[in-house]
């Protein structure tokens, strides 16, 4: 049966059998995907699904097929792809990475589709890397019901500018001289978090630990290899 068509874009692509690829694909209309891209590794030169096969790239798709796995049968561009270079590139493959390992698939979130589609208009746009991660995080996280109140603790109290405060995966924050836990922060720091307020110095570096364990958590010891590399270019912590 032939699926109607919806826009896409490749998280990542690897060899199956001997011409094929296995397409790991972004849908605004049915999540994240699996597809097999049959001949996509042949040396024709007419061969045009493999030079569309490509992150960052806004993408028409269609497939048909009964099982999970189906076969991609229509593939064209809909726009340029987003340039992204050096560290915005990295970026971006963190980005799909998160999806590919965070998202269930045949699982449609078209607000997640258009977060992701302007996080990398931003990253081509040369925008701070590390706030738009970290909005995208956030976005993430609350879009698959995790989201983290950063104005109330556990029992919720609202957030004391003038307290200090732990932050247990899944649960929230809570006063630290009631229970410690992996993250001690100020109250007025997570306040500043609470209003996007970036500007404030160390919101941005609470946000991203407080995301990564979290996230950490949904994980559960799987690695996010894309992650080595911003530790790097970033300088983000483990």
């Amino acid at each position: 049966m032939q699926k109607t068509s919806t826009q896409a874009f490749i998280l990542h692509t690897r060899p199956f059998k001997e011409t094929s690829l296995l397409v790991e694909a972004f849908t605004h209309a049915e999540g994240r995907v699996s597809l097999v891209a049959k001949g996509a590794r042949s040396a024709s030169k007419k061969n045009q699904k493999r030079a569309l096969l490509q992150p960052f790239t806004p993408l028409e798709i269609s497939w048909s097929g009964k099982s999970n796995l189906k076969n991609l049968n229509q593939i064209e561009a809909k726009g340029l792809p987003f340039k992204l270079h050096s560290t915005p590139s990295i970026c971006g493959l963190y980005l799909n990475e998160l999806l590919l390992k965070l998202l269930t698939q045949w699982d449609p979130h078209p607000e997640i589709f258009k977060s992701y589609q302007k996080a990398l208009e931003w990253l081509a746009a040369n925008q701070t890397p590390q706030i738009i991660l970290r909005e995208f995080e956030l976005y993430l996280l609350d879009e698959l019901g995790y989201s983290i109140d950063w104005n109330c603790d556990i029992d919720g109290d609202l957030i004391d500018i003038n307290q200090d405060y732990a932050f247990i995966p899944q649960q929230g924050f809570v006063l630290q001289q009631f229970k410690q836990g992996v993250l001690v922060i100020s109250g007025k720091l997570i306040h500043s978090v609470a209003q996007y307020d970036w500007q404030t110095k160390g919101a941005v570096g609470l946000a991203r630990k407080v995301s990564k364990s979290l996230i950490d958590h949904l994980l559960d010891g799987k690695e996010l290899n894309s992650r080595k590399l911003l530790q790097q270019t970033l300088a983000l912590k483990a």
